[in-house]
C-alpha cells in the first residue's frame, strides 16, 4: 500500500478564495443534488486573526443542510466531520491542510470577525480555473 504523501501549499493566495476553489474541485464529490442552490461556508476568527472553526452548508431554497465543520484545534485533529450524508475524504483532506497552514494563505478578515462565502453551482469554466487554482496553491512533494 503506497503512503500517502501531505499537501504542501506553496504559493499565498487569499483564504477565500481558496476555499472556493476547493469546494468547486470537489462539488461532485459531494454528491450535491439538482436541489442545490450551492455551498454557504462561515468562519469565525479567533484573536490572532486565523480561522478557529468554518461550517460548509447545502443551501436549498428554503433552508441550509450541514455539510461539515472543522477546526484547527488539536481536540478536532481528526479533521472535518462531515454530516447528513455527506462526505468527501479528498475535501476533507484539503480543508483541514488550509486550517493547519493558514499562514501560508492571505487573511480576509481581522481578529475576532466572522467569514461569510457564497459559492453557487459551478459552471465547466470555473471548474476549470478552480482546479489550476488549486493544483498551483497545492502540490505534492
Amino acid at each position: 500500500m503506497k503512503a500517502e504523501m501531505p499537501y504542501q501549499a506553496c504559493t499565498a493566495i487569499p483564504l477565500d478564495r481558496i476555499l472556493n476553489s476547493v469546494v468547486i474541485v470537489h462539488w461532485d464529490t459531494l454528491g450535491l443534488g439538482s436541489g442545490v442552490a450551492g455551498v454557504h461556508i462561515d468562519y469565525q476568527t479567533g484573536a490572532e486573526g486565523s480561522v478557529e472553526f468554518l461550517k460548509l452548508w447545502a443551501c436549498c431554497k428554503e433552508y441550509r443542510s450541514l455539510i461539515c465543520d472543522c477546526s484547527p484545534h488539536s481536540s478536532w485533529s481528526d479533521g472535518p466531520r462531515f454530516a447528513n450524508g455527506y462526505h468527501s475524504r479528498p475535501l476533507g483532506r484539503l480543508l483541514q491542510a488550509i486550517l493547519m497552514n493558514q499562514n501560508l494563505f492571505g487573511p480576509d478578515c481581522g481578529p475576532h470577525a466572522n467569514g461569510t462565502l457564497h459559492i453557487g453551482i459551478p459552471t465547466t469554466e470555473d471548474i476549470t480555473h478552480a482546479t489550476v487554482q488549486v493544483s498551483e496553491a497545492f502540490s505534492r512533494q
